[in-house]
């Protein structure tokens, strides 16, 4: 087999060993999280770290052979300055011929040729460089026979590209630095490029040509063991590849032929069995399309809202808010080698049963019990195939979980799912709650879900029932039981719910409809002045500001602009863009031109279209900024700024939350809080502000959001990020002096 034959299976079997190693990561990748994780809690280590095993397993084998490369480069560096340093061009015109005559037969263009070189200090011929390599010679080469072939060699060489291979063998041996076979096929590698490099020189010599060529190789070799010279690259390596060469070369003996057909072999062989294994799992999935299983059939529904369920609920124990993540904790650090998934031999039975990998995160099976039941009654065939596929249907979004009774061998969960939902007008299940978010709709599922542990790993669904009565039943039965963290489940509330119109940014225009109407309105203000704002360290904007529109019943209208330098007149002053409803047209008008820093915008209309209020944000210094109110009385024609003269120094605060008036006299501005809840109120229309008072706060709950009406009672909701106003968990206080104080009432989990 010639050695360019050889070099292609060289190469390809490199590329196999990194897809190898890319498969080998990949496989180790729960077994690394486990082994890590397992290691970080019997040590301590901060929680963080429990889940980075298959994260530090790449970073550290990435870490090594960045480590090779990087050797590799600071030596290429050296010796390549090194030669350069030693380096003139070839001055003798017969030498040059020859050159010339190596190129044309060699194959190379007479564009691509370059200047050949002589180093003192080199021992051999080598080529130097990738892009645009340059032959160099050592200085005692001398101008005959050999020296052709020589030449010729170097030639050929440059025309295969020999330099490039020789990296790309080597980056494959750093990719798999821990793999044996690497570097032997690196090192096999090599020696097939100079065997093919020899071969094309004595292609068509005769003997004596040949041993004269050897001779020369022999000679090289002595050169650098002697250490006359300290410049040897690639041209002679050491006596067990100069051996291997030689005997090629006089055509005794092929090298290394075994190992090559044997690859080669592999390789043809691997390529059928890679054919064969796809046209099978093509077969195979034709026959299950045509014959589906319906994992349903044969089973009922378990028993699920009913006073029975619900009693069997009961009999369990409750536990505390921090109960299952110290189980969690726990089980993982007793558990052994043993417990692995492929080691466990009881499989699940039927729908209502679910395999998991851990046993001890059980928690995980609720979800995707969850998802079997309802669709129980959808699609049996469709679920049955999702499932058998990928081991779970997800559909299911997890908003919140939280083990309500028992433990890992029975035990009951409060969790709240959701999934989108394409067609409002599909009847949605009893037990869920349909929510409008960002234009979407999705159905909600606040559930109590009682699974119990049926063996190795597989747990069983035993029953549902709702959230709120579950949670109030173990609290009737057990009257010891602090379930005050679990939330109530919340939408938004009834001011946001449903506001009649719906607003859309579309082909560049920012368009306005009434509910039950087709036709778009398009709001006379482009999209580019709407966007912009004074301050940008947050950010440029990318749609209309939160709290900068108001599109109900009461009142459409939408704050923009703020934008300038002071002492000049403003880019954009701030000013608003609204409906009027006599005239059946929008109107704008300019608020101020005095401001132009401005981070946020609020507007409010609390009670009618004419009477409303408008927040400016200005002059933020970091985490501070200053804040300032306008009123209009004819629906925002015109606008007067409101002199604050009580709690004046209340305005300069940190950044800005959120803003509403409740009545035409009373509003509120929250505040950003890291320890509690900080809320302006003014009760006569802005001239004064107060702090409102909150009794019963809630540790880690300091953001609060603008209070509004449910059902009658002012609640103000209060989280823990301020990017999460409509969704997680809120601490929900209630006022009866129209938010002088605020009374703690309760959690409720947003949309």
């Amino acid at each position: 087999m010639s050695g360019r034959w050889k070099k292609i299976i060289w190469a390809l079997l490199m590329v196999q060993l990194c897809l190898f190693h890319v498969f080998l990561l990949n496989k180790i990748r729960y077994k690394a999280d486990d082994i890590w994780y397992r290691g970080c809690v019997r040590l301590n280590f901060p929680y963080v770290l429990y889940h980075k095993g298959f994260v530090f397993a790449v970073l550290g084998t990435t870490f090594v052979s960045a480590v090779i490369v990087l050797n590799f480069l600071l030596r290429y560096r050296k010796f390549r300055t090194e030669c350069i340093g030693g380096m003139y061009p070839v001055c003798e015109e017969g030498l040059k011929s020859r050159y010339e005559k190596a190129c044309v037969r060699a194959g190379i263009e007479k564009g691509s040729r370059k200047v050949i070189y002589k180093n003192a200090k080199a021992a051999t011929p080598f080529v130097l460089g990738f892009y645009k390599p340059v032959l160099v010679l050592p200085k005692w080469v001398k101008e005959d026979e050999t020296c052709d072939m020589v030449l010729l060699h170097e030639c050929v060489h440059i025309r295969h590209r020999d330099t490039w291979y020789k990296l790309f063998l080597f980056l494959c041996r750093a990719v798999c630095w821990y793999n044996p076979l690497a570097y032997l096929i690196c090192s096999v590698g090599r020696r097939d490029i100079e065997i093919d490099c020899d071969e094309t020189v004595t292609a068509g010599c005769g003997k004596d040509e040949r041993a004269g060529y050897g001779q020369f190789l022999i000679d090289s070799l002595k050169k650098v063991q002697e250490r006359e010279c300290i410049h040897s690259a690639f041209f002679c390596a050491d006596g067990r590849e100069m051996k291997a060469r030689i005997l090629a070369i006089m055509e005794e003996k092929r090298p290394y032929d075994m190992i090559a057909q044997i690859a080669a072999a592999l390789l043809v062989t691997e390529t059928v069995l890679i054919i064969a294994v796809s046209g099978w799992e093509r077969i195979r999935k034709q026959q299950e399309q045509k014959a589906p299983e319906n994992i349903y059939e044969g089973y009922e529904k378990p028993e699920c809202f009913t006073d029975e369920t619900l009693a069997r609920m009961l009999a369990l124990n409750p536990v505390g808010e921090d109960a299952y993540s110290k189980e969690v904790q726990s089980l993982s650090g007793r558990a052994n080698g043993a417990d692995t998934d492929s080691q466990l031999s009881f499989e699940p039975d039927g729908p209502w049963q679910i395999r998991l990998t851990r046993s001890g995160y059980y928690g995980e099976s609720v979800g995707q019990l969850v998802q079997r039941y309802l669709y129980y009654d959808r699609d049996q065939i469709a679920a049955s195939a999702g499932f058998l596929a990928d081991g779970a249907y997800d559909h299911l979004e997890t908003s919140y979980q939280r083990l309500l009774a028992g433990n890992q061998k029975e035990a009951v969960f409060a969790v709240v799912l959701r999934e989108f939902w394409p067609e409002t007008e599909e009847e949605i299940p009893s037990f869920a709650r349909l929510e409008k978010v960002d234009g979407y709709y999705y159905a909600y599922y606040p559930l109590a879900v009682h699974v119990k542990m049926a063996g190795d790993c597989v747990f069983e669904l035993q029953g549902i029932g709702m959230m709120d009565e579950t949670v109030e039943a173990f609290r009737a039965r057990y009257s010891g039981t602090d379930y005050s963290d679990v939330p109530c489940f919340a939408g938004k509330p009834a001011l946001e719910a449903d506001t009649g119109y719906a607003v859309r940014t579309s082909e560049g225009r920012l368009e306005m409809k009434k509910a039950g109407e087709e036709e778009w309105m398009t709001v006379p203000v482009s999209l580019e002045d709407l966007f912009t704002r004074g301050d940008d360290m947050d950010g440029a904007l990318t749609r209309v500001q939160d709290g900068s529109c108001q599109c109900d019943g009461v009142k459409q209208i939408f704050a923009y602009g703020g934008c300038g330098s002071y002492g000049q007149s403003p880019g954009l002053p701030v000013q608003v863009v609204f409906y009027d409803g006599e005239a059946g047209a929008f109107r704008n008008s300019v608020v101020t031109k005095d401001y132009a820093s401005v981070r946020r915008l609020f507007v409010s209309f609390p009670e009618n279209g004419q009477t409303g209020y408008l927040l400016l944000t200005y002059d933020r210094t970091m985490w501070q900024e200053c804040t300032t109110c306008f009123v209009t009385g004819d629906g925002g024609k015109s606008w007067k700024e409101i002199i604050v003269e009580d709690g004046e120094e209340l305005m300069m605060h940190s950044l800005t939350m959120d803003m509403r008036f409740i009545t035409n006299e009373t509003g509120f501005i929250t505040v950003r809080d890291s320890k509690e809840p900080h809320v302006l109120r003014t009760d006569d229309g802005g001239r004064s502000w107060g702090l409102s008072s909150f009794h019963g706060k809630r540790e880690y709950y300091s953001i609060a959001y603008a209070p509004f009406w449910e059902e009658g009672q002012l609640v103000v909701d209060v989280g823990e990020e301020e990017y999460s106003k409509n969704g997680g968990i809120k601490a929900r206080y209630f006022s009866e002096d129209m938010g002088e104080n605020w009374m703690f009432g309760g959690f409720v989990l947003k949309q």
